[in-house]
């Protein structure tokens, strides 16, 4: 029997976009999914669409449908919710409920996972396209590094939410035996399999993220709009120091299990206080800790000014 994959799908007011997202998981050429949805409190049709899909077969694959007992999670926190209630399975795929999946996505995704040792925490993802609301191409995800360390996903996320897929080891280490805290799941699931496992990089796209007019995010934007938004949001707004925090409980939280390299990286960014000595190695740290020029930029002038 091929190996189970449970789709992990969160939603709050989707109801512009649900439809054109889960008819895409449904139309996979994998045929072992069960769809889980986990609906955040939406005041739109959201929760009446899930139930029109809900409890169905569709050729192999089923959507099972989570009740939020009231409870409003928001992001990341719904996500890591729908992987502690779901069923066990072999692997674990997270989607967002406005994205558009390509028919090969999982089966890419079990095809790869299957050549590896499953008894390691293992996480794949692959590029993406990004899209606008008509299907117009705008771009491809910049390709990516097919060995990750932790210095790689300490201020950068390699691989969208919407094209991870991980085995069971990493959906138990990750979430089920600890508290993921607030860290979005891509960057928590990678930095995971950075330290702990295999992060497995597919250059592949094996989705597209539809950039809707109401909808723009940061890493839509060029060089330009990129470096406004940072300093926007981390030079003057409250993303960097979140940043930190995160950081420094991800350290905390798996302090036992990093070995002697990762612990020196994570020490250097996780201290409260800059001293004169450790703002020169954070400014003039040798390795690109962002990958596009904007983002790393903004990152030093954040080291420079004291702020990280």
């Amino acid at each position: 029997m091929k190996p189970k994959v449970n789709v992990l799908l969160a939603t709050y007011n989707g109801e512009k976009y649900l439809r054109r997202q889960l008819d895409s998981v449904l139309a996979q050429t994998y045929d072992n999914i069960d769809i889980y949805i986990r609906d955040d409190g939406s005041s739109d049709k959201t929760v009446d669409i899930i139930k029109e899909y809900a409890d169905k077969e569709y050729q192999g694959k089923r959507v099972i449908y989570i009740e939020s007992d009231g409870k409003n999670l928001r992001c990341p926190g719904s996500f890591y919710e729908i992987a502690r209630c779901c069923d066990d399975a072999d692997y674990y795929a997270f989607c967002d409920q406005d994205d558009e999946w390509y028919p090969e996505k999982i089966e890419w995704a079990v095809t790869r996972l299957e050549k590896e040792n499953n008894d390691e925490l293992l996480v794949y993802y692959t590029a993406s396209d990004y899209l606008e609301d008509d299907g117009t191409f705008i771009r491809k995800s910049p390709l990516q590094k097919e060995k990750l360390t932790v210095t790689d996903v300490m201020y950068y996320t390699p691989g969208s939410g919407f094209t991870i897929v991980f085995n069971d080891v990493a959906r138990r280490k990750l979430i089920l035996d600890c508290n993921p805290g607030n860290e979005l799941h891509d960057r928590w699931m990678l930095r995971g399999a950075a330290c702990f496992g295999k992060a497995i990089y597919d250059q592949n796209s094996s989705a597209a993220h539809i950039r809707h007019a109401e909808a723009v995010t940061a890493d839509d934007s060029d060089n330009r709009s990129l470096l406004a938004n940072f300093v926007k949001n981390e030079l003057m707004g409250k993303g960097a120091k979140e940043e930190k925090r995160n950081l420094r409980y991800f350290t905390k939280t798996f302090w036992e299990d990093l070995d002697k390299y990762e612990k020196k990286q994570l020490e250097l960014f996780c201290r409260k206080k800059n001293t004169p000595a450790l703002w020169l190695k954070k400014v003039f740290y040798p390795r690109r800790l962002r990958q596009r020029f904007g983002g790393e930029l903004a990152l030093r002038i954040l080291f420079f000014c004291g702020i990280l």
